[in-house]
């Protein structure tokens, strides 16, 4: 069983060991160090780390999962000002304005609870249980939402291309 004074020295003792093995994942000193922060401060939150009774090996679980979430979450961006092969043009900021905005317009004829769920999921990046919270219902009816609205707008956007 652990303790809060033997959970302040484990981060102290292997917290560079965490660092580096989160490192091998993001390849990013400053994330990694983020990670182990915040797998900490998710242990610190829930405070279920008495129970554990393999810590070290649990922690380093954390770690690579934590890193493996960053990754993915990293992926899902995508900036333009680190493409070599994107030339700005007039016609192209041009085109991308008027993409935009059929976009936003489908948007803005979801049904109701359809755009909300998906403002919430996919624009602010809230997670399914936070929506269903928010909106006060379930998580399979944000689901639900979620995956109507994709259906709708990939219906009436199939004509445009990116």
């Amino acid at each position: 069983m652990i303790n809060t004074k033997n959970l302040e020295e484990m981060f102290l003792e292997h917290y560079q060991e965490w660092c580096l093995l989160s490192y091998s994942y993001v390849q990013d000193l400053d994330d990694a160090k983020d990670v182990v922060q915040t797998v900490f401060t998710k242990l610190l939150q829930k405070n279920e780390y008495t129970t554990i009774e393999n810590f070290k090996p649990y922690i380093n679980t954390a770690v690579r999962n934590e890193s493996l979430k960053k990754i993915k979450n990293s992926q899902r961006t995508f900036d333009m000002s680190h493409s070599t092969t994107y030339v700005p043009s007039y016609e192209n900021e041009w085109i991308q304005s008027e993409v935009s905005e059929t976009i936003f317009k489908e948007l803005e004829s979801l049904p109701v609870q359809n755009r909300k769920v998906f403002e919430l999921c996919v624009m602010e990046g809230i997670k399914y249980e936070g929506a269903a919270e928010i909106m006060g219902i379930t998580v399979n009816t944000v689901k639900y939402h979620l995956k109507k609205s994709f259906k709708i707008l990939r219906l009436n956007l199939r004509n445009i291309h990116f």
